[in-house]
């Protein structure tokens, strides 16, 4: 699994800030609500207040979203719901986080975390008021940590996106793969749309019946094939270029192009320790 030695040293930092922040603030993409949650946050932040923020609410299923709210509620959370794109992150911050966080001489201070691609280097960069050429979808492409001012006597230290050094759920890993926060390596991208398919299939029917209109495809690999055709993506022959329309379908998944998806049941993690 992918994880540069950067990323480690940046855990490292974040445990050796964390005495200085009176939160955390944690983003996480709401389409996978747990799995997002790919660090070792029990671990890292254990004792300190925590704001999760659901990001990408535009493009979850609402329904399963509101569950996650309640549960990370019950559990001692403050959580908030938002489409992060379609707020002024610098408003946004003053107005429905900063009151969360408690005040310590005379500041509201917070470390901000996050898997990649979630939203986190996007809400920061808007809160500096200039876009910034390393905000990506790769994992740690934000490498260092820095403090971020949004005036109020509000300062955010940021930090990269990190993951687990070993992610020990290939579902997690397809999940991951799924919004974009883990690069598809290998044969990944193949359990990624395969398992995209049977979830898709079995609860968001109606999204794989709007895709591919037509019962030729009796599993993931056919289903693939006749997408490819439909967006004409044909070999020769006459046959679907298989290839391409895997990362077709993959990128297209990633941008949340097929409407209101959450991959995360909270039946799956309700008995873990979140």
């Amino acid at each position: 699994m992918w994880y540069p030695g950067h990323i480690n040293k940046a855990k490292n930092a974040i445990k050796k800030n964390l005495k200085i922040v009176n939160s955390i603030i944690e983003i996480v993409d709401a389409r996978a609500p747990y799995s997002s949650r790919a660090y070792e946050f029990e671990k890292l932040f254990q004792g300190k207040d925590k704001i999760i923020i659901l990001n990408k609410a535009d493009i979850c299923d609402l329904e399963k979203t509101k569950k996650w709210e309640e549960l990370y509620k019950k559990r001692g959370y403050k959580v908030i719901k938002t489409s992060l794109k379609d707020v002024n992150a610098r408003n946004f911050l003053i107005k429905n986080v900063a009151p969360l966080i408690p005040v310590k001489f005379n500041e509201k201070t917070a470390i901000i975390v996050g898997a990649p691609n979630v939203g986190k280097s996007t809400f920061i960069n808007s809160i500096k008021g200039k876009k910034s050429t390393n905000t990506g979808n790769m994992p740690g492409i934000t490498r260092g940590i820095q403090w971020v001012s949004a005036g109020n006597n509000i300062r955010i230290l940021d930090t990269p996106g990190i993951l687990f050094p070993e992610l020990y759920n290939k579902s997690i890993t397809s999940k991951l793969i799924l919004i974009g926060s883990l690069k598809a390596e290998d044969d990944e991208a193949d359990e990624a749309v395969f398992y995209a398919y049977e979830y898709l299939k079995n609860n968001y029917p109606k999204v794989i019946k709007k895709i591919v209109d037509n019962d030729l495809h009796k599993g993931a690999y056919e289903f693939i094939l006749e997408f490819a055709k439909k967006r004409n993506f044909i070999k020769k022959g006459g046959i679907g270029d298989y290839e391409r329309g895997k990362m077709t379908f993959l990128k297209e998944l990633i941008d949340g192009k097929y409407g209101k998806i959450t991959y995360d049941d909270i039946e799956e993690f309700e008995e873990i320790k979140i």
